[in-house]
């Protein structure tokens, strides 16, 4: 049995991988594979890529296992020349019908990347596959313009403490992380969350003005007069100073 080492975890996976066409989901994975590639290549990891011992498909995505002084780098530049790569790339895919966004979450730890039939198989490796499941995960592209935001990072908070909070990651000051929870099953950490280009989706509601607060509804079946709600059995008849129906006041 090999001993785990530490370890950076790095995981994605495409946002919506499943609404495509059964046909081209072969197509779309090895899209997903070459973008990581190129973006990997950009950002001064081409070499650490090509040689990890543990790289695998998961289907809507990739699960790799890198040496730990990866982790930095993964941080930053990694996720904004990920965005970069789709970006260039949306074009050509929304000709042939696909789309590709890609979530993407970093985790460090204990792991063993060797074993032939073990391999990869660990707490760190369930830890970063519950980041990226989380909810601010998929939200972060979820609630975005599908033609602006391309890729989203979501952090360990071991990860941002060490590599970010520590200055390992000069260009990425801490204040570009919004902290955030993740929280799937028994998984419940805080992580920190990096979009390198935010958006907002295009059919996002429209946010009320600043101090304004949102008109109260009526109590069902009730009438609402100058904030004064009034409700009862039946019909209510409100007529200048006259009433009709059971009626009770409510002051909103």
């Amino acid at each position: 049995m090999t001993a785990p080492q530490f370890r950076s975890l790095l995981v994605v996976d495409a946002a919506g991988f499943s609404r495509h066409p059964d046909a081209r989901l072969p197509a779309l994975h090895t899209e997903i594979r070459a973008a990581l590639d190129a973006a990997c290549e950009a950002s001064g990891l081409g070499d650490l890529w090509r040689a990890a011992d543990f790289r695998q498909s998961t289907g809507d995505g990739v699960l790799a296992l890198l040496p730990h002084e990866a982790t930095a780098a993964l941080v930053h530049p990694f996720a904004d020349r990920l965005q970069d790569v789709l970006a260039e790339a949306a074009p050509r895919l929304r000709a042939e019908g696909v789309s590709l966004r890609l979530r993407v979450a970093v985790h460090v730890g204990l792991v063993d990347d060797r074993h032939p039939v073990t391999a990869g198989i660990g707490t760190a490796t369930n830890d970063v596959c519950r980041l990226l499941d989380s909810e601010p995960s998929r939200a972060a592209l979820a609630g975005s313009d599908p033609d602006v935001t391309f890729a989203a990072l979501i952090i360990s908070s071991e990860v941002f403490d060490t590599y970010v909070r520590g200055g390992h990651v000069a260009a990425l000051p801490p204040s570009r992380f919004a902290r955030v929870r993740a929280k799937v099953k028994q998984f419940d950490r805080p992580a920190y969350l990096y979009v390198p280009v935010p958006s907002t989706a295009p059919d996002a509601p429209a946010s009320e003005p600043p101090g304004r607060s949102p008109a109260r509804p009526p109590a069902p079946g009730g009438v609402s007069i100058d904030g004064l709600t009034l409700s009862g059995d039946g019909n209510q008849n409100v007529i200048g100073s006259w009433t009709g129906g059971d009626i009770r006041q409510e002051r909103a």
